[in-house]
């Protein structure tokens, strides 16, 4: 599978993580000052992008992209567990789509402010291929 150029992730992400029933999580692939969860929030990470030297040039590049999944408004409830199903669900597709999503990072759950709203959430960083201009 040829690489996707850096315009093709996010859209290839959303696709392959796309809800296929009602109970599936919203995919929201730009940024929001709001959201209503379950939902999962596709950014890119730090670092971005970064490549491997090739004999004193620029090799393969790579960019990371993070996909945030939030379970729940923070209150007396049983988060975790939505969670958990959220990460699962995300590894699921990526692992069934087509393009390459290898997993580089995972963070814990946590707390994330949007709009002042406390947020259940865990963030997943893939680490994919990618490819200049379509070279």
């Amino acid at each position: 599978m040829p690489a996707l150029t850096l315009t093709q992730i996010r859209q290839a992400a959303a696709t392959a993580l796309a809800p296929a029933v009602d109970t599936d999580p919203v995919v929201l692939a730009d940024m929001v000052d709001s959201l209503t969860p379950p939902a999962l929030l596709l950014e890119w990470a730090d670092p971005w992008i970064t490549s491997q030297t090739v004999a004193g040039g620029i090799g393969m590049l790579q960019a990371t992209l993070n996909v945030i999944c939030f379970a729940n408004r923070v209150e007396p409830a049983p988060g975790y567990q939505t969670l958990e199903q959220l990460v699962a669900y995300v590894l699921t597709r990526f692992q069934a789509d087509t393009n390459p999503w290898p997993l580089s990072a995972s963070q814990a759950p946590r707390i994330f402010l949007i709009n002042g709203v406390p947020l259940l959430g865990a963030r997943q960083s893939f680490t994919v291929p990618v490819s200049m201009n379509g070279a």
